[in-house]
């Protein structure tokens, strides 16, 4: 019976580093191959070869074995059809202190074995049976090459829509999503104004729309794949898909989704590689487009055109840089404190708001809350949001994110910033 070996399985690194081959015939042949796969310069050493040999780029010493040739070797393969000649190549190389491969029954006292190997672009698969079986490995090497052949290749493919949405949790996606045949790895991401999908996936699945249909997002959902998806989730990381054009708090939106991917095993590494790409684009794109975005404080837009009285919550450094900017106005002005008020001006304790409406013609909320205080329509005059997170709910009121965006598309600085993000990312494709 053939002795079986514990085993230890590695990728040797051997780019550029020379290998000895001992044995010019088909076991030659097969690990030269290999080795030249692998980057590996081979030097041949044998009387007589294959004339396949003079096809590759080799270094063929046609002679016999010396051991003087196993000298600023990395590995030794030893191949030749005589047992006797291979195991004086092995205690050679031992004696060098080089690891050595031998490729018959000496095989069991040498350094390392080679497992049957499957190497496609980017997939290298070995399959070893530690000695036991060649036939085995070899079978199951074979038949792990039809499998790869049936898959399709993946491409990224991105689903949402620019709205929270409430999705089903996560984890009952997953287990639904994990029937889906050629759907390779996915992350989700929700935030305030973004629900999507981002996953890697076979191109039959994205046309057949089972993807989308999983989601059941509402009207006005997208759906993009390929390089379009890409171009999709690097606008998204710099912030160009954002209400307010630029803003960084979706990197980490994006990364916190796709942490938690990786931790659930649902993210594969064509889909974190694609993640990682879209990032390194976006940081080119925020450099491109950073000159081009004015600087303009929040409170100078909350208050752009208000007259009369206005109601300011919270005496923070943003409720106190209102009230400045109100007062180089000639505003009047009521504050809601929620600890002490301000000296010197009009103020009412915070649970007293409904007392400051009467009159007014403006109310801004400057405040750091977990959850929103007011609510738009029961305001009942125009509402303005500086709070983060948000301090207000309803339909009317106008936040950080609209405020920005309004200015930008007002004073044409959107369509600047759109076009220089355009043409810097248009560059990149060329580089």
């Amino acid at each position: 019976m053939r002795p079986i070996r514990k085993t230890f399985p590695v990728n040797l690194l051997i780019e550029t580093k020379t290998v000895l081959v001992v044995g010019g015939g088909r076991v030659g042949l097969r690990k030269t191959r290999s080795l030249l796969e692998a980057g590996a310069q081979v030097h041949l050493v044998c009387p007589d070869a294959l004339p396949e040999f003079t096809e590759l780029p080799i270094q063929h010493t046609a002679r016999a074995f010396e051991p003087t040739d196993i000298a600023g070797c990395a590995l030794v393969v030893a191949c030749t059809n005589e047992k006797v000649v291979n195991r004086a190549i092995l205690d050679a190389a031992r004696t060098a202190q080089v690891p050595c491969c031998c490729a018959d029954g000496n095989w069991a006292e040498g350094d390392f074995i080679v497992p049957a190997t499957l190497r496609t672009d980017d997939l290298l698969i070995s399959v070893s049976t530690n000695g036991s079986s060649c036939r085995t490995a070899k079978e199951v090497k074979d038949a792990l090459a039809k499998q790869l052949n049936r898959c399709s290749p993946g491409e990224l493919f991105i689903h949402g829509i620019d709205a929270a949405f409430a999705l089903p949790p996560h984890e009952q996606l997953a287990q639904r999503l994990g029937f889906l045949s050629g759907l390779y790895g996915w992350a989700f991401l929700a935030t305030c104004n973004r629900t999507e999908i981002i996953a890697w996936a076979a191109p039959e699945l994205i046309a057949s729309g089972l993807l989308q249909h999983a989601f059941h997002l509402p009207e006005g959902a997208y759906t993009y794949h390929g390089d379009a998806a890409m171009r999709h989730l690097t606008y998204v990381l710099a912030g160009l898909k954002a209400k307010m054009i630029g803003e960084f708090h979706i990197v980490g939106q994006v990364r916190d989704a796709m942490e938690r991917a990786r931790e659930s095993g649902w993210a594969n590494g064509q889909l974190q590689r694609a993640y990682a790409e879209a990032l390194q684009r976006s940081q080119q794109l925020r450099t491109a487009i950073t000159p081009h975005i004015p600087q303009i404080e929040v409170e100078e837009l909350a208050l752009e055109g208000a007259t009369g009285r206005v109601v300011i919550a919270g005496t923070g450094a943003l409720g106190r840089a209102a009230l400045t900017k109100a007062q180089a106005m000639g505003l009047d002005v009521t504050m809601l404190y929620h600890s002490r008020p301000l000296e010197g001006v009009h103020c009412l304790p915070l649970n007293q708001w409904r007392e400051a409406l009467p009159g007014a013609t403006r109310f801004i909320s400057a405040l750091t809350l977990s959850e929103p205080l007011f609510n738009a329509e029961a305001l009942g005059i125009p509402a303005y949001d500086l709070g983060a997170p948000r301090n207000i709910t309803g339909e009317s009121v106008r936040d950080l994110d609209a405020l920005r965006g309004d200015y930008l598309a007002r004073t044409g600085a959107i369509d600047l910033i759109l076009s220089t993000a355009d043409a810097a990312y248009t560059e990149m494709l060329r580089d």
